[in-house]
């Protein structure tokens, strides 16, 4: 079979390998749909500490193709969404459900066509979801675990800085959360587009419009009650925490650089009362998330496919920032 390698920078390659077996608990998927995140691009970019050579892909879908010793026979053949790590199981994090903190974290990499991975990693995809959009369930359980770090105030105004794949799905969750009112600011006419279709409200232009007159405007001069940073930027960051209004919160999705600091004034965030909240992948959301998919109706949120043996094509696509999800298609 065939699996995308990347040597680092911008450099891949595409290899046969030996088939994968799935050992005792294990299954092997046949990988269907497999999206490039913002990670994987900064990593490409030196941005993100993953060091080469290395399989990458941590969105993915697949059909089960074969189960080890332990596994019912029953899941061969049904379309899976896949967590795309798993922990040692003996750890606080593993024990609280948090596998994406654990220290000793196993990630099977999705560029690939086929992978075997614990059967405890897949489950089944909802009636109504397709494996192409059920891609997306990993970065929308990373979104859902941010929102629910807090509750959504009632009638809550939530601004989404940064119309990519998880500011989209970050600003369609705050809807089903019960946010009011939606504002999303983007300089990309196609990601702002997308917004509209979702249920923003008003969709904004930062490089025509001044984001800050147009939220104090719609708020009453008080800011909204929700800012989210989808880019990953400390200097947009600090814009973000400029718009939250007093006992707010400023929620943190975008991933900045490794070593990135935040520019805030302390006092700032002590007068107003400002909460700050960040979640690290995909928490304890994964299933919640998966069951939620069939009700975004976010299918619309892939953009472009590429065959495994066009990655340095899909990666150059998805670093230009265009459209909203890139996603390989192994088997296609």
């Amino acid at each position: 079979m065939k699996v995308a390698t990347w040597h680092g920078g911008t450099r891949f390659t595409v290899d046969d390998v030996p088939e994968p077996v799935a050992g005792p608990g294990q299954v092997v998927v046949a990988v269907e749909a497999a999206g490039i995140c913002g990670t994987d691009v900064h990593a490409t970019q030196g941005l993100f500490p993953y060091k080469p050579p290395l399989v990458l892909g941590h969105e993915y879908t697949g059909v089960v193709r074969a189960v080890g010793r332990g596994v019912s026979k029953r899941l061969i053949g049904r379309a899976v969404a896949c967590e795309p790590s798993y922990g040692c199981g003996a750890c606080a994090e593993c024990d609280a459900g948090r596998v994406s903190q654990c220290p000793n974290l196993t990630r099977v990499g999705g560029f690939a066509q086929r992978v075997a991975t614990p059967a405890h990693a897949v489950h089944v995809l909802p009636r109504g979801l397709d494996p192409v959009t059920g891609a997306l369930t990993e970065p929308a359980s990373c979104c859902l675990a941010g929102l629910e770090s807090f509750p959504m105030p009632r009638g809550a105004t939530v601004l989404v800085i940064g119309g990519g794949i998880m500011g989209l799905l970050t600003m369609a969750l705050a809807k089903r959360r019960g946010a009011a009112r939606l504002i999303l600011s983007d300089p990309l006419e196609e990601r702002r587009t997308i917004a509209r279709r979702l249920g923003a409200g008003v969709v904004v232009d930062p490089t025509k419009d001044n984001l800050r007159e147009r939220v104090m405007a719609l708020t009453k001069n008080r800011g909204a009650d929700v800012v989210a940073e989808a880019v990953g930027k400390p200097e947009l960051v600090a814009e973000a925490m400029t718009l939250v209004k007093p006992l707010g919160v400023l929620q943190l999705v975008g991933v900045s650089p490794k070593g990135s600091e935040i520019p805030l004034s302390l006092w700032d965030v002590h007068y107003r009362e400002i909460k700050i909240v960040g979640a690290f992948g995909r928490g304890t959301a994964f299933r919640r998330a998966l069951a939620l998919m069939p009700k975004l109706r976010v299918g619309r949120l892939i953009t472009a496919r590429f065959p495994l043996e066009r990655i340095g094509e899909a990666f150059a696509h998805a670093t230009a920032g265009r459209g909203a999800k890139t996603v390989l298609t192994p088997n296609n």
